[in-house]
């Protein structure tokens, strides 16, 4: 047999044990004392073929005089006498510590004193791994941590269960138990503080080991205790995705649990007691499910089967059958079942005047009476209810404040472990840091004075680079400028010196007609080159971050008025200008420099004039005239210029690229590509600023804004 088996074989008889009681009439109390004392004797009897295989035991067994003794005294429900002579026997070392917190958080529990029991348990955490003697030692063990953690889970300190699991765990393993977090209850008690803390992906893979080590189990032990057992841990993790409201996640439980069931009633000489209880859980769990899905036919069947159930009709199951009753507003026949309360409390000896009790039992016979229309047993409930609440209330918050004193201050003691671990784990190492300091120091200077050469040498480079980028940028730049101020003076140079041939030959004979085309193209081409000796000189003062002078004191209208002079926007052919006033533009008055937001606002004029012409088209200009209109508006302390044309447009990802000096979208387009950037330079120097509206899709909106 491995040690796994005979360790936690034993485990199977803690419900067999219960059942025997129902059917042989034995008091709980006594039963639980036998059980300890089998669990040991059974502990004995498997520990002779382990000292073999186990080296890390002594010889001794484990079960003893002491332990006999106490067991005789334990029938005689003497808990006084029982915990005296624990402690007696603790003492003289004929038990040890671990098997008297064992035997003694047994017999607390029993006795309803939960605060002892867990000061108990507490002092598991002091417990050494020398102290896992014996078998009975190691059993001990185990069974009071399961116990210990279901108490905290209880009590919902999840984070302390995890740890407590975690602690024992690693004491186990030293002792040469390693199978302590794969056993069914304790992954599933694991998972169980996962998922209510959240942690729902580890509480699967804790909940699937608890699986894993259930179909281990009943590979060698299929009876019907065993599939009793398993199929309660899958209700336990059904039922607790349930509370959580993770009802998709309940369906593989129920399968499982049915395939269980199948299985034990396939058995030839099954418990019926067993199959009765695990109907009855499968049933009301498939009930409960299907109606919080919405499914009331199907759990209206599953809780049918659950009636039909001798389980059903245990007291026990009195509060299962009235929750499903209240899901469903079957009130009548809830308040019916609600009749036997006070036999169930008094049989399962439980408190009235506890806040738990009162809000599991009490306060739904109350609502159910009430919703049934039987108002007078409501009114008693109650009243019995209001009597009990205050001395209930004290009562607890007493518990409470007692169990949590008693966790604050084993975790106060555990930081302190922490912490004296930790001081000695410094200390351990202080005498490799005094060897290391001298060569960490040495190879600290090393490196630093390497980062220093390194760093001087990257900085070094980096400015060559930015230099050498600099200069290659400069000089496409120079180069790209000087080719298109080439073009822009070679253009109109070369039509003023062909029209000046020929007006000075002297066999060519000009109409009066002819000679004024002529005049007037020398004067555009003149004005054109003019409007270019502007643009260069413009683009100098921004780029020397000249700030104009803001003393003039005009309307917006006036700086609207003379942009549209100063660009002849007014004279172009190919289009419909519009200047259009908005409220107060002309009785505001602004201060700015006057020429420079006239000059700016032209610019953004003049390029909507070339941007509209046939020709920007490429081949594909739309019927009829274009139409450019500007906008002036004011908007609280600001005043705003909106240019806006129906040419060819701007792409949104040109947006803030087209105002970068000699950028043209199209190369073949006349122009510097200096426009748009004088114009957005000029108006940040009047503390304003120009931006394209992407939003406008019909052509190009320019956008300025100047303060007031």
């Amino acid at each position: 047999m491995s040690e796994q088996k005979t360790r936690f074989s034993l485990a199977g008889f803690v419900p067999f044990l219960y059942l025997c009681a129902i059917k042989n009439n034995l008091t709980m109390t006594k039963l639980c004392i036998r059980l300890i004392f089998i669990t040991l004797a059974l502990s004995t009897l498997g520990s002779c073929e382990q000292k073999k295989q186990n080296n890390n035991f002594e010889a001794a067994d484990g079960y003893g005089i002491a332990d006999s003794i106490v067991s005789a005294i334990s029938d005689e429900r003497d808990w006084p006498k029982f915990l005296a002579t624990c402690d007696s026997f603790q003492q003289t070392g004929d038990i040890s510590r671990v098997k008297a917190i064992f035997y003694k958080t047994v017999a607390f529990n029993l006795m309803g004193k939960y605060r002892a029991s867990l000061s108990l348990y507490n002092q598991l955490a002091d417990v050494n791994v020398s102290e896992l003697i014996t078998e009975a030692d190691l059993e001990s063990y185990i069974y009071s941590s399961k116990d210990y953690i279901r108490m905290l889970c209880d009590m919902r300190r999840y984070d302390r269960a995890l740890r407590q699991a975690r602690n024992a765990d690693r004491k186990l393993r030293a002792a040469g138990y390693n199978a302590f977090t794969d056993h069914q209850d304790i992954a599933q008690m694991i998972g169980e503080c996962q998922l209510c803390l959240g942690q729902n992906a580890d509480a699967m893979q804790n909940f699937k080991k608890s699986l894993k080590a259930i179909k281990e189990r009943l590979k060698t032990n299929n009876g019907d205790l065993d599939l009793r057992e398993c199929q309660k841990t899958m209700n336990a993790i059904a039922t607790v995705y349930m509370r959580r409201g993770y009802y998709s996640e309940v369906t593989p439980w129920i399968l499982a649990q049915d395939s269980l069931y199948e299985q034990a009633l396939k058995l030839p000489k099954a418990d019926p007691v067993y199959l009765d209880e695990m109907k009855a859980e499968i049933s009301y769990t498939r009930a409960m499910q299907a109606h919080a899905l919405g499914r009331i036919d199907y759990a209206e069947k599953a809780f049918a089967e659950y009636s039909s159930t001798a389980t059903s009709k245990q007291p026990g199951s009195l509060i299962n059958s009235c929750r499903y009753l209240m899901a469903t507003h079957r009130y009548e026949e809830a308040a019916k079942n609600m009749t036997q309360l006070d036999k169930f409390m008094t049989e399962g000896a439980y408190e009235e005047a506890d806040l738990e009790n009162i809000g599991r039992f009490m306060i739904p016979k109350f609502h159910v009476n009430l919703m049934a229309g039987h108002c007078d047993s409501a009114l008693q409930v109650a009243t019995r209810i209001a009597n009990l609440y205050d001395s209930a209330l004290v009562r607890q918050k007493i518990i409470d404040a007692d169990l949590l004193s008693t966790v604050y201050d084993t975790e106060g003691k555990e930081r302190e472990i922490a912490e004296q671990r930790a001081q000695l784990s410094q200390q351990r190492m202080l005498w490799v840091i005094g060897v290391s300091l001298v060569f960490i120091i040495l190879l600290h200077l090393h490196l630093v004075q390497r980062r220093k050469a390194f760093k001087k040498l990257s900085d070094t480079n980096k400015q060559l680079i930015e230099a050498n980028e600099r200069a290659e940028e400069s000089e496409r730049m120079k180069s790209k400028f000087i080719h298109q101020i080439s073009h822009e003076v070679r253009t109109p140079l070369n039509v003023l010196s062909g029209f000046t041939q020929v007006l000075a030959a002297p066999d060519i004979e000009i109409s009066a007609d002819e000679l004024q085309s002529i005049s007037k193209k020398i004067v555009e081409n003149s004005e054109r080159i003019t409007r270019l000796v502007d643009k260069m000189l413009d683009l100098s003062m921004v780029n020397a971050h000249t700030c104009a002078e803001c003393n003039d004191k005009i309307c917006p209208a006036d700086i609207a008025y003379q942009a549209a002079q100063q660009a002849g926007i007014t004279q172009a052919t190919h289009l419909d200008f519009n200047l259009k006033l908005g409220a107060r533009t002309s009785q505001v008055i602004l201060t700015t420099h006057l020429k420079s937001a006239v000059k700016a606002l032209a610019l953004l004029l003049d390029n909507a004039q070339k941007f509209t012409q046939p020709i920007a088209f490429k081949g594909k200009a739309p019927e009829g005239k274009a139409s450019v209109v500007l906008n002036v508006n004011i908007d609280g302390q600001n005043v705003i210029f909106s240019v806006e044309d129906t040419g060819i447009g701007v792409p949104a990802d040109q947006a803030e690229n087209i105002f970068t000096e000699f950028v043209q979208l199209d190369e073949y387009t006349d122009g510097t590509g200096i426009g748009l950037s004088i114009a957005r330079s000029l108006a940040r120097n009047l503390k304003g600023d120009i931006k394209l509206d992407t939003t406008y899709t019909a052509g190009a909106r320019f956008i300025m804004q100047l303060p007031i």
